[in-house]
């Protein structure tokens, strides 16, 4: 599948209606998904592989690789209206081997060929990156993740032997009344381990 056909695919998918400020909810736009997705397939880590989307959301990323052709995606989210949009697209979508679960994904003990995940930046929330990268280390030999870019997050992925590809802006719409910008874009980059060909 191409990126154009991919896109079109991606750009039907449901979108919540409601989010969560305190857990960093935010939709993943499409040309996001698509930098993520197109990265790790060209490195050989999604067609054939089983996958699992971390914090999964609406499922654009689970559902983008199984598109991609991963031979099965376990998507986990702890929010139950999320896993309900995921299912619904998984539906809507017709991919096979495509489950939403509703489950913390620092709970999950499966191991996976390839992890997926756009997990919260820790700006409104504390989340902590490297509890993160600890626990996808322990379910998989390769992951992407895609985090916001600065110094501190770089530096972390080099402690940690990671790598790190710089992929534009992704843009975080206005979802509470207390933002004043209808959107702010925030520099991203795709953190990953998985060797390259």
């Amino acid at each position: 599948m191409n990126r154009i056909e991919l896109s079109a695919k991606l750009s039907a998918l449901e979108v919540p209606k409601r989010f969560s400020i305190r857990m960093e909810q935010y939709p993943t736009d499409v040309r996001t998904a698509i930098e993520l997705l197109s990265f790790a397939d060209s490195l050989g880590r999604i067609s054939g592989r089983d996958l699992a989307d971390f914090g999964c959301g609406n499922g654009i990323l689970g559902i983008g690789a199984a598109l991609l052709g991963a031979r099965s995606v376990d998507m986990y989210d702890i929010d139950g209206s999320m896993t309900a949009v995921c299912e619904t697209n998984i539906k809507r979508t017709g991919v096979s081997g495509c489950s939403a679960y509703l489950e913390d994904f620092f709970d999950v003990d499966k191991k996976y060929d390839t992890v997926i995940a756009n997990p919260p930046f820790g700006i409104q929330s504390s989340f902590n990156i490297r509890a993160l990268i600890i626990k996808l280390e322990k379910v998989a030999d390769t992951f992407f993740f895609i985090y916001k870019s600065n110094s501190q997050s770089k530096s972390i992925a080099d402690e940690c032997g990671l790598s790190v590809r710089e992929i534009g802006d992704i843009p975080i719409p206005n979802l509470s009344k207390f933002h004043r910008k209808r959107k702010v874009d925030i520099p991203v980059c795709v953190i990953y381990k998985a060797e390259v060909k």
